[in-house]
């Protein structure tokens, strides 16, 4: 730690605001989907790109700030993240067409993959080993406060302002951030004697362990199965169901409080159960998820609560298995904890936006496309969940 990092209340809510610039990135602007389709007379297909191009830029950034911390400092390469992100949403706000639109998006993600990454690197550095777990803790619940509260004040802006006033709001937040930032976060990574090197082969070693590849793979592909649901929905209610973009956020609101529930859960139990049953377990609901949702929307089509429900037990399903798969992955080779760490964020961001594509380019005004997805999916979960329990250790055989 910097001898000029001093923990600090206003440090700790500066870290708790840039963890949910992914939120304001991505699930703010999911009620205002149906407004840019009518307005710029473009696909669904095209459209959905808006949020999926968001994650494959977050998702990709995010497996660099870490090493680019490392070698720069984290200070410098926050800031140029948040500069990013607001020169996204500021691209955004005055773009003429669907293109420039996309541009200003990709800009924005790729500005947001800074968020998560660097608030936890900063608090790691400022916090030490002693205070991580409970900052973390902290931080984590600040985390999902975002996608709470990013809906249904997204879909507030829609309603009163237009789709425009989403990224008013967030160029707002970025260049609330950056000041902020630039005042009172000071540089907290040690000092290296030189530069780090072999992260590509540290990432090469992990993938080569069937045990890690399939711990990281099991979570995303239930990620996948969330967000393709998050953003499928906002059609299927908004337009299909005929609610307003305000009662989407609202009911968008059980999606996260499922996540939250599942945390609590894990909370609970985790600790007296294995990785391998908590994330066999998550994959299990994720399974039953998928078979409530096309049998409660074969029987009741049009039904908001068959629409919604399974995504409040699909979060609890990644609150059960998220926290363990990643607990797994640094186990097996303590030594590339870090990188691990950025595998499973990248897994989560990658597989959300291929399932948010996919689910917008097959859309066909109904909820079919997003079953089969969500059964693919879960089921595939379930399967890379047996695989990790295949390759445990000897020692918990």
């Amino acid at each position: 730690m910097s001898a000029a990092a001093k923990p600090s209340w206003y440090l700790f809510v500066t870290l708790a605001l840039i963890s949910i610039i992914a939120s304001i990135a991505v699930h703010m602007f999911v009620p205002a989907l149906p407004a840019l389709r009518t307005d710029l007379g473009v696909s669904v297909a095209v459209t959905q790109l808006t949020v999926s191009l968001v994650m494959f830029a977050m998702a990709f950034t995010t497996i660099v700030y870490g090493g680019l911390s490392d070698r720069l400092g984290r200070r410098p390469v926050l800031l140029g993240g948040l500069a990013l992100f607001t020169a996204g949403a500021a691209l955004s706000w005055a773009a003429p067409d669907i293109w420039t639109l996309l541009a200003g998006r990709a800009l924005q993600g790729a500005g947001a993959g800074c968020g998560v990454v660097l608030s936890r690197a900063i608090a790691r550095d400022v916090y030490g080993m002693e205070r991580i777990a409970q900052v973390m803790a902290y931080l984590t619940a600040a985390y999902v406060m975002g996608p709470m509260l990013a809906p249904p004040l997204g879909g507030a802006l829609v309603t009163l302002f237009g789709w425009r006033a989403v990224f008013v709001f967030g160029l707002a937040w970025g260049v609330l951030l950056i000041a902020v930032v630039f005042l009172i976060v000071p540089e907290t990574a040690a000092k290296r004697s030189g530069p780090t090197h072999g992260m590509a082969a540290g990432y090469v070693k992990l993938l080569r362990m069937p045990r890690f590849t399939a711990l990281i793979l099991q979570p995303g592909l239930i990620s996948g199965a969330f967000f393709a649901q998050a953003t499928a929905s906002s059609y299927l209610a908004i337009e299909v169901m005929g609610i307003t973009p305000v009662a989407f956020g609202i009911w968008f609101l059980v999606y996260p409080l499922g996540y939250i529930a599942g945390n609590f859960m894990t909370g609970r139990i985790g600790t007296r159960r294995s990785v391998d049953f908590m994330v066999i377990s998550g994959a299990v609901i994720g399974v039953g998820c998928a078979a409530m949702m096309v049998i409660g929307l074969s029987i009741w089509p049009t039904s908001l609560l068959a629409l919604f429900l399974p995504g409040f037990f699909i979060g609890i399903a990644q609150g059960l298995c998220l926290p363990h798969a990643q607990a797994g992955t640094m186990a097996i080779a303590p030594d590339l904890a870090g990188s691990a760490s950025g595998a499973m964020v990248f897994s989560q961001m990658f597989f959300a936006a291929v399932c948010q594509q996919l689910v917008g380019v097959f859309a066909d005004g109904t909820w079919v496309p997003l079953g089969v997805l969500y059964s693919v999916t879960c089921a595939l979960s379930l399967v890379f969940a047996l695989a990790a329990w295949k390759y445990r250790p000897a020692a918990e055989t």
